[in-house]
């Protein structure tokens, strides 16, 4: 019966995901519904200890379903959050104009909002002690690239820490654009360098089986769902989800 009751709500996770573009369009109301899925599917989790749970973490997943826009489900961007974190937006005109108030906030607003913006396919594989997070991206004028992002992961407790057993401790090391300009696709930023112990977020897995993973940036509680990928995430860049025009 519980088997059924997790299929159950994980099917009407997935079809409300689908229906709002990856949590990137429809009504407020609809998108609330996700959410609710989310948790209630958050509390149906079969897998103590997710983060120690390698034999089912580890893989290839495909992003179904971002609380924000679906480029955040970069690591990277949770450490630039946090490097910015308590900075407010200097500029009145974007804080009028954006609705902002935090200058990262401004800044990913304004990224948002780039003409002509297509994101495609977003995955992440979780191997041999590696997180490394593509998002597809595709701007009008600038060709499209994969945005890599590399990080080394460790779960909590092994560092020390007390926990549930559902954090992985992320250290954004590298990232880079790739294809596209042939000019930025060989450089690669040095993110762990760069943001220093910035790098260092939280992943908490709150949901995982074989098949669905829930993860939660553990600084502000944004979701992003994953299904196991069927495919090889080195093509995901030929599939266009939505526009943002």
């Amino acid at each position: 019966a519980e088997w059924a009751a997790r299929g159950e709500a994980a099917r009407k996770l997935l079809a409300a995901a689908a229906a709002t573009c990856r949590g990137q369009c429809g009504s407020e109301d609809e998108r609330e519904e996700v959410l609710r899925l989310v948790a209630e599917l958050e509390g149906m989790n079969p897998t103590p200890e997710p983060a120690k749970a390698l034999e089912i973490l580890e893989g290839e997943w495909l992003l179904v379903y971002a609380s924000e826009d679906v480029t955040r489900s970069s690591p990277f961007f949770w450490a630039w959050r946090q490097l910015l974190e308590g900075v407010p937006d200097p500029s009145p005109i974007s804080r009028m104009v954006l609705g902002t108030e935090a200058l990262s906030e401004s800044i990913f607003a304004i990224t948002d909002g780039l003409p002509a913006k297509s994101i495609g396919e977003a995955s992440q594989t979780i191997r041999d002690g590696k997180l490394i997070n593509r998002v597809a991206v595709k701007v009008f004028g600038l060709g499209r690239t994969m945005m890599t992002t590399t990080c080394r992961y460790e779960d909590l407790a092994s560092d020390g820490f007390e926990d549930d057993g559902s954090e992985l401790a992320l250290t954004v090391e590298t990232t880079q654009a790739v294809g596209g300009s042939p000019v930025l696709s060989p450089v690669v930023f040095p993110s762990e360098r760069f943001l220093g112990s910035n790098a260092e977020v939280v992943m908490r897995i709150t949901y995982l089986d074989d098949d669905l993973r829930i993860v939660r940036n553990a600084d502000d509680g944004r979701c992003f769902v994953y299904t196991r990928a069927q495919k090889d995430p080195l093509v995901l860049m030929d599939t266009d989800m939505y526009t943002v025009a």
